[in-house]
């Protein structure tokens, strides 16, 4: 899709050296600009009703998308489609650009920007039990190790480091509802859409998302232009930060990252993105971090890391180009 190399003359002349050292930028590139998603998406919620947020989401993937693979490229893909798997391409648009992104931007205004980072991070949790119970994949010990480190972790921030009773606010539990469903768009792509490039069911879920709002706007009381109107100028910096750095910036170098290093090295590395997002939630909107988020980080990140390590790289690499666009 890009090109292996740039022209940086500070990176020296040897070509490879060359190539991984602007992996590794961009990597770090796509982690810093990944950790400010969750929080703009919070501060946006203010402002705009889940279903505008939805298409305004899917519309920067969907813009991206196209800059990427080209408009008529991807246009002949799309056409080319066979009718077997439009059924699945509906359902996985329904549940990744439609269901679920509703859940966790209803979610977002109701809860803290740092319990909704972890609570989405819990997707690599959702999809392994899907992949046993429906795929039948045979489950290892390091797969039960990294299951039993993602419930841990799960536990630990549900419970607030067990000093309470297990109540999740409603805010953390449409969240998590959110994770649940992307799950399912995640196994129904694994088992049924997997033949198709990624791209071209980005490309579809973003024009089954628009279509639904389309749809669907007129019947309820605010719409897109209403809200646009209205758009305090106060948050037009968390906006563009949205939609350039946490998403198109995010998007650039996580594939830039791709195409010039490991992928399991990269697997490896993004969930720092949940560190960055803690961090970063607590600079830019003042949010609290207890202990029990980081322990709890922890132990997601440490089983994200192990169930990442242990997939063969053909699967891990389809899947990560899959997932890596619909972080909120």
């Amino acid at each position: 899709m890009y090109s292996k190399t740039l022209s940086l003359p500070f990176l020296g002349t040897d070509r490879r050296a060359r190539v991984t050292t602007v992996g590794w930028i961009m990597l770090f590139g796509a982690i810093i600009a990944g950790s400010t998603s969750t929080t703009f998406a919070k501060e946006l919620s203010t402002a705009f009703s889940p279903l505008s947020l939805l298409v305004l989401s899917e519309m920067i993937v969907l813009t991206f998308t196209i800059l990427s693979f080209g408009f008529f490229p991807l246009l002949k893909e799309v056409l080319s489609i066979k009718k077997k798997y439009i059924p699945a391409l509906l359902l996985v648009g329904f549940t990744n650009s439609i269901v679920a992104p509703i859940l966790v931007f209803t979610g977002l205004h109701m809860t803290q920007a740092v319990n909704a980072e972890l609570y989405l991070r819990s997707y690599s949790f959702f999809l392994f039990i899907y992949a046993a119970i429906f795929l039948k994949e045979k489950i290892t010990r390091t797969d039960m190790f990294a299951l039993l480190c993602m419930t841990i972790g799960i536990c630990i921030v549900a419970l607030r480091g067990f000093q309470g009773s297990l109540t999740i606010a409603p805010g953390d539990l449409l969240v998590l509802s959110g994770a649940i469903v992307y799950a399912i768009g995640g196994i129904i792509f694994k088992v049924k859409l997997h033949k198709l490039h990624s791209e071209v069911v980005l490309c579809v879920r973003g024009m089954i998302a628009i279509s639904f709002f389309f749809l669907f706007s007129p019947f309820t009381e605010t719409v897109i232009i209403h809200e646009i109107r209205s758009f305090p100028l106060a948050l037009l910096g968390s906006l563009l930060g949205y939609g350039f750095i946490a998403r198109f910036l995010y998007m650039f170098g996580f594939y830039e990252a791709v195409e010039r290093l490991e992928v399991h090295t990269v697997s490896l590395l993004l969930p720092l993105i949940t560190v960055g997002s803690l961090v970063f939630a607590h600079l830019h909107l003042g949010e609290a971090i207890y202990w029990y988020h980081i322990v709890g980080a922890g132990f997601l990140i440490m089983g994200s890391i192990v169930m990442k390590y242990s997939s063969p790289k053909a699967h891990l690499e389809r899947e990560m180009r899959h997932t890596n666009r619909q972080h909120v």
